[in-house]
């Protein structure tokens, strides 16, 4: 991959399905952050193919200012498929209720909505928020709060949200340790995959079942280890 005048080259073959927890490791340099954009599609590789399926959450390390934008326009976009499962939930429920032949476009659409839980989707937001510590003023400007507090927010959004496939960029930077006890639950219950890079040892040993190691090794390839923290230092 081209990352401005560095030439990162490696060959990855890994899949990130539901209930995967992979942790990507290795030496600062070695290209984390830049598998994790490939994995989002933010990148693309020079070569290969990634597939993806699902909703996806990606929250970088550095995060822009974005403006004028405010801590609501965050929550309504990572709520918008649920409040739309809603929405085409109740258009349907009237459709029947007078007396149109909507049985198949309400079955789509309860279905849509029981899947994202949609019901729930801002107050899980709205824990998320709490459990971190984060701005939780929809009102709020982005650029008045500090980068600690703007990570704080994307993230609690990150999660509130539960998409099929959650990608973090060291996630624990700004947090404390209330806000990394309620980050190690979140993912270690996250419903869909994780994929994340951290520094992190207590992250890392409390929530990755495998371990993507990007360090060199004899044939130059990166290496998946299973096992979780302990297989991964085993195998090292």
């Amino acid at each position: 991959v081209n990352v401005g005048n560095v030439m990162l080259v490696f060959v990855v073959v890994v899949t990130v399905s539901s209930g995967s927890r992979l942790a990507i490791a290795g030496e600062n340099g070695r290209g984390k952050t830049t598998l994790l954009h490939v994995l989002a599609g933010v990148l693309k590789p020079d070569l290969g193919v990634v597939s993806r399926l699902g909703s996806l959450a990606l929250v970088k390390q550095e995060m822009a200012i974005e403006g004028a934008r405010r801590v609501g326009d965050l929550i309504a976009e990572a709520t918008a498929p649920a409040r739309q499962a809603l929405s085409a939930l109740d258009s349907a429920t009237v459709a029947l209720a007078n007396g149109h032949d909507a049985s198949d476009a309400y079955s789509d659409a309860l279905e849509a909505a029981t899947a994202l839980d949609a019901w729930d989707a801002e107050r899980r937001v709205d824990i998320a928020l709490a459990g971190l510590n984060a701005c939780a003023d929809r009102n709020r400007v982005l650029s008045t709060l500090s980068v600690g507090q703007r990570y704080r927010v994307r993230l609690a959004v990150a999660l509130g949200s539960t998409p099929d496939l959650l990608l973090l960029d060291e996630p624990t930077n700004h947090l404390d340790a209330a806000g990394l006890t309620f980050l190690t639950q979140r993912l270690r219950d996250h419903p869909g995959g994780v994929a994340l890079v951290s520094h992190d040892r207590a992250l890392l040993r409390d929530v990755a079942t495998s371990f993507l190691d990007l360090d060199p090794t004899r044939d130059g390839l990166p290496r998946l280890y299973t096992g979780g923290y302990p297989g991964w230092v085993e195998a090292r």
